[in-house]
């Protein structure tokens, strides 16, 4: 099939029968996943998948709807149907599809051709080989999670009213195993997987089996250590998950709505001036890349946090003319049946010049963090509150493995209170930090 001819012919028909302006959104994606227990296949998943949504305004009010029929007379009558929508919708003044300045996308080589020719007897054999190798590392390991492997290609075709038509092609292949250690009451499962854009970019088997098996290890015999106030070190596993509460507290509707702690803080400090954070999209080859965003806005780089000062809030570009500020949007479309919402796209935090084991040879009795149970933050009042585990650091040294305590202070203080920022940013998805010491923290145990 033509799709972008497609897409074309369906808002030019959008707007013959009576919409001021017409998007369409078309996909056209291919997945597979296979899980493999003890050796053994569990699960098979294999789907094509297509899919449209249309967009129309017309006199401020919105309709949109989806189909996966790409048949003509189909066509023709879900393009009638989201026109009659539009039609009976209230309107409202900051409705309109968003102001796109024309131009090529760049190439970030995000498609990998060879994905589709690897046989699905050759995934197999990588999720159960990945698994083999991380059961053998250690008699400690008594039993697995499961080996994985999948992967994915998705075509995206965004064509608008207003001379935009765009179309990006990427891959996605993953692979990774999970395994438990021990016996009875201390047990503990550890997992390790590696993503990327290209077959040949990803980890090595034994590598990604070591780490699985490493982790589950590491966690044995952890312990709560009793309630103290202590510097705490987030490792870079762990501090993507406190930065995600974070990003939440910049959503712009929320702050339109004053739902955010973060609501005043516009071009003020927030944090230390070692923390710049980013948006950035354009990596070549890399996962979390992509040519332009959910409302077909060219993908560009964007400063969030500049040296611990807020620069900008995380709006679309209806919530943006609904709170009256003109800023760079930056939007998601996460599957062709939704609307473009407000979201970043691959977050990262800048690294420092310190070597994370300087850090950590400089505390007398601390906490380093391997991993959160949850973000942490709660967005409207800026608490904080999070399970974790990790390891205990006593005299520069990581002296025994630590669960069953909660981190617990303020989002803000926290952020201002960071001392320290490693040098070993690792950009592997969405969200990467490095590691960072702030001066102290309560650590709650027993």
């Amino acid at each position: 099939m033509d799709y972008k001819k497609i897409a074309e012919t369906v808002v030019k028909k959008a707007l013959k029968l009576g919409a001021d302006e017409a998007e369409a959104y078309l996909e056209n994606n291919r997945e597979f996943e296979v899980n493999v227990r003890n050796g053994k296949v569990e699960t098979v998943k294999q789907s094509m998948t297509k899919g449209m949504g249309l967009t129309v305004f017309k006199d401020k009010k919105l309709g949109f709807s989806y189909t996966s029929d790409f048949s003509e007379k189909a066509l023709e009558d879900f393009v009638e149907k989201t026109v009659q929508l539009s039609q009976i919708a209230t309107p409202k003044p900051w409705n309109g599809l968003p102001d796109l300045k024309k131009g090529k996308p760049r190439d970030l080589d995000l498609y990998d051709p060879s994905i589709s020719k690897v046989e699905n007897n050759k995934k197999i054999k990588v999720a159960t080989k990945v698994e083999k190798i991380a059961l053998a590392y250690d008699k400690r390991i008594k039993n697995s999670e499961g080996g994985w492997f999948g992967d994915a290609e998705s075509e995206v075709f965004l064509v608008s009213s207003k001379g935009i038509s765009r179309r990006t092609k990427s891959s996605a292949v993953t692979f990774g195993t999970g395994v438990i250690a021990g016996e009875g009451d201390n047990m503990q499962s550890g997992y390790y997987g590696s993503s990327k854009a290209h077959f040949k970019d990803l980890e090595d088997i034994e590598y990604v089996a070591r780490e699985a098996g490493k982790r589950a290890l590491e966690k044995l015999g952890a312990r709560p250590v009793k309630t103290q106030k202590v510097p705490v070190v987030f490792s870079r596993w762990a501090a993507p998950s406190f930065w995600s509460g974070v990003l939440s507290a910049l959503d712009g509707d929320s702050v339109f709505k004053k739902a955010t702690f973060m609501t005043d803080y516009l071009n003020k400090p927030i944090a230390s001036e070692q923390i710049t954070l980013i948006d950035d999209p354009t990596i070549p080859r890399h996962i979390a890349s992509t040519t332009f965003d959910g409302e077909g806005k060219l993908a560009r780089k964007n400063t969030l946090i500049d040296k611990g000062v807020l620069k900008m809030f995380i709006y679309d570009t209806i919530t943006a003319r609904k709170a009256g500020v003109k800023v760079n949007t930056i939007a998601q479309r996460y599957v062709y049946k939704g609307t473009p919402s407000g979201s970043l796209l691959n977050v990262i935090v800048n690294k420092g010049n310190v070597k994370e084991e300087n850090i950590i040879k400089g505390i007398d009795q601390g906490f380093y963090v391997k991993g959160l149970r949850g973000s942490g933050t709660d967005v409207p009042t800026g608490n904080f509150s999070v399970g974790a585990s990790g390891f205990w650091i006593s005299k520069g040294e990581l002296a025994f493995p630590v669960d069953g305590v909660t981190l617990g202070g303020n989002t803000l203080e926290l952020m201002k209170n960071i001392e320290l920022v490693a040098d070993n940013l690792e950009i592997r998805g969405g969200l990467n930090s490095p590691s960072f010491k702030v001066s102290e923290l309560i650590v709650g145990g027993k």
